[in-house]
């Protein structure tokens, strides 16, 4: 039996059974997790003999929320930037393009992806391995940026960590990733009407083995040093489950601009969104 991350109490209760995976939430603090069993640096997602990445996807469609990004956190003339878990390193290259100034770099376990970085995007500040085994200067970044990454990690504080030593005093830390409510909310939609399906697209309870809540994703900063947890509505990415219907992309911007609306009607206190962006400052 797992323990919770955040309280360590082992008392659980399941919230989803996908295909024989259960998701649980902790009895005593909330926080949801998978009770598979992932490897703490699992380096497959990238990898594989005759892998093909879809541009469509990883480029195109995450293009508006990476200007959302760029506008809403690098005001500044110039800085220094580290994105971790940074994939084929579209968002290092985004940074680079719209803000010259800016030093971004990006670190991936992956090989594989850090090759396609290198190579196809033309990116030499994309390097190979654990960010934890860097040797990156302390107090070094404005800001780092984990997109899509806090969810896939096991036991995250010793990377947060050392994230934070990382950080200026006074800088930032950003983390995107799935808000679980409204995604559980939408996994238990598609069984009710489809029935569980083999291979079906749900919760991911293989790969996604912490799930966060507003809650639990500012408390599992605050363990971790940072202070001022802070959410943001930022845009969606303009994809739906590959999709290439424009109405399916019209109804996710009608959705997003309802979801931030009522963000900014209940100060932040209600946040119906599919995503969350949390910053975090290192005080």
């Amino acid at each position: 039996m797992k323990n919770c991350i955040l309280c360590q109490s082992s008392d659980s209760t399941t919230v989803f059974n996908e295909n024989g995976t259960a998701i649980l939430q902790c009895s005593n603090c909330g926080h949801i997790y998978s009770s598979y069993e992932q490897a703490e640096h699992y380096d497959g997602y990238w990898e594989g003999e005759d892998q093909t990445y879809d541009l469509e996807w990883w480029d195109k469609a995450h293009r508006p929320v990476y200007r959302d990004f760029i506008k809403s956190y690098l005001q500044a003339e110039k800085g220094k930037l580290l994105d971790v878990g940074c994939g084929l390193g579209f968002f290092v290259k985004a940074v680079l393009t719209a803000k010259p100034k800016w030093e971004a770099i990006g670190y991936e376990i992956s090989k594989q992806a850090v090759a396609f970085a290198n190579v196809q995007n033309g990116l030499p500040t994309v390097y190979s391995g654990l960010v934890q085994d860097s040797k990156l200067p302390s107090a070094s970044f404005d800001i780092i940026t984990l997109w899509d990454v806090i969810e896939h990690i096991p036991k995250p504080h010793s990377l947060l960590t050392y994230l934070h030593s990382l950080l200026k005093p006074g800088g930032i830390l950003f983390l995107q990733t799935p808000n679980f409510p409204i995604q559980l909310m939408k996994a238990n939609l598609k069984v009710k009407l489809r029935g569980m399906q083999e291979g079906g697209h749900y919760l991911e309870a293989k790969d996604h083995v912490n799930n966060y809540k507003m809650s639990t994703l500012a408390e599992l900063g605050k363990q971790c040093g940072f202070i001022e947890p802070r959410y943001k509505v930022l845009m969606p990415i303009l994809s739906v489950a590959g999709s290439k219907s424009k109405l399916a992309i019209y109804a996710k911007l009608a959705y997003y601009y309802l979801t931030k609306w009522i963000f900014f009607l209940t100060f932040g206190k209600v946040n119906w969104n599919n995503t969350l962006f949390l910053t975090l400052k290192k005080g």
